[in-house]
């Protein structure tokens, strides 16, 4: 994760973002960028042109500097978030607390006191939700990544290497791959950060196959019960994301199965996420049987 400041001589501070921004960058980043956007005094644009990922507590950075700049009388301005992180930011209502605009002018209107363009949030069905006690069937795939970790946020990144070169292997359109990306995540963070009560080393497993027209994407776990398909409703306001919950949003929103049980002193979740085309993608049919 990388970021820029461009000087400008109006009393804005123009960042720009190149990279990742998901939870360990976030957090890295934390300060620093915190200490940029205030350090100009004024409003802030925040240029996300060159992101290709984010994540919940990427965009929970985004929303608490927005917040402080609006109790400061300022603002904080997204600049042309691009594919899938636009999308996602237009299902996390980000535009509620931080215009979103598509360019430099747009952004400097928006600034004197003009007004961004609309922008509509998508709408997609609810997965469906299997039963607590319906069984999570085992791969059938033989081209099958597995994976185990410990209970430690750096693993994240030993991770999202070996899915970056698996998913590059295989077709995987743009939008399934960043489904499954963003429930890794969002997943295994919810784990890490929830489910142990102790300071025990712990291992979690993790399976990704492409099952038929599916990519199919399980995590097992021996922490404490937790369904998350109980996450908090879509219509949650953005002024609240920082205080959690976003992650299982965005997870419920993208993903087309998500199932869950209890077996034993074990969590296991599953995701399935259809690999449909462009075309599909755009009108996703409800997942509901």
């Amino acid at each position: 994760m990388e970021m820029t400041i461009l000087v400008r001589d109006d009393g804005i501070t123009h960042l720009v973002l190149v990279g990742r921004l998901d939870t360990n960058s976030a957090d890295q980043m934390d300060k620093t960028f915190s200490d940029a956007v205030a350090a100009g005094g004024g409003s802030a644009i925040v240029d996300l042109s060159q992101i290709d990922f984010i994540a919940s507590r990427g965009i929970g950075l985004l929303v608490a500097n927005g917040k402080r700049l609006l109790k400061a009388g300022r603002k904080l301005v997204l600049l042309n978030p691009q594919g899938m992180v636009g999308g996602v930011l237009k299902t996390a209502r980000a535009e509620l607390l931080m215009p979103i605009v598509r360019d430099l002018d747009e952004a400097l209107h928006v600034l004197s006191g003009g007004k961004a363009k609309s922008v509509a949030a998508p709408v997609r069905s609810q997965p469906r939700a299997e039963s607590p006690g319906a069984d999570v069937p085992v791969a059938a795939a033989a081209d099958v990544l597995k994976l185990s970790i410990k209970n430690e946020l750096s693993q994240l990144e030993t991770v999202n290497a070996a899915v970056a070169e698996y998913l590059a292997a295989h077709p995987v359109p743009e939008r399934a791959a960043y489904a499954v990306n963003l429930a890794i995540e969002e997943l295994i963070v919810n784990v890490l950060q929830y489910a142990y009560i102790d300071d025990d080393p712990h291992v979690i497993e993790i399976e990704l196959a492409i099952e038929g027209n599916q990519i199919v994407l399980r995590i097992v776990d021996d922490g404490m019960p937790f369904d998350p398909r109980k996450g908090p409703a879509l219509n949650v306001h953005a002024e609240d994301y920082e205080n959690g919950g976003l992650g299982l949003i965005l997870v419920l929103d993208m993903v087309d199965v998500l199932k869950y049980r209890r077996d034993g002193d074990r969590n296991r979740v599953e995701v399935r996420i259809h690999l449909a085309n462009q075309e599909e993608e755009s009108s996703p049919e409800s997942p509901a049987e």
